[in-house]
């Protein structure tokens, strides 16, 4: 059943790595995951994240990642950090059109999208769902090293 209108939006306390090229969109993003209670930690890449997530010693509930990045997909960071963090959920950021179309490739690998431009309680409930599901893993693509 769909939230009322009405209702607050879902709120939280765990820390999530957001990765987002596009610095106004992940400015916006960690502004209102931050106002929804959470703990931001923001990179621009997939190279920057794994520094962030290595130095850090893991303790991400939530990598929150855009899925089409330039050099290192969503997906083959949320591949590398997975085995280094066994408790982090996935939740991959993507266009409408780029989303349906991961989808039909690779249904198999049972990816969450939270499709963008997204409101912030469509962003909350997003989120909010994702830490909540028991961990699911994406399968390993042939993805190369980082």
């Amino acid at each position: 059943m769909a939230p009322a209108l009405s209702d607050p939006a879902p709120r939280g306390t765990e820390t999530i790595l957001l990765v987002q090229p596009d610095p106004e969109f992940r400015t916006l993003a960690a502004f209102m995951l931050s106002r929804l209670g959470y703990t931001v930690i923001e990179a621009h890449n997939a190279m920057e994240a794994l520094k962030i997530h290595d130095e850090r010693g893991g303790g991400i509930d939530l990598l929150l990642a855009e899925l089409r990045m330039p050099r290192v997909s969503g997906q083959e960071l949320a591949e590398v950090l997975a085995p280094r963090d066994g408790t982090m959920r996935v939740l991959f950021m993507a266009d409408p059109d780029y989303a349906r179309l991961a989808l039909r490739v690779a249904p198999q690998k049972h990816l969450a999208f939270l499709p963008r431009p997204f409101t912030m309680r469509v962003l909350a409930d997003g989120v909010r769902e994702a830490l909540d599901q028991p961990i699911r893993r994406p399968k390993t693509l042939a993805a190369g090293n980082m």
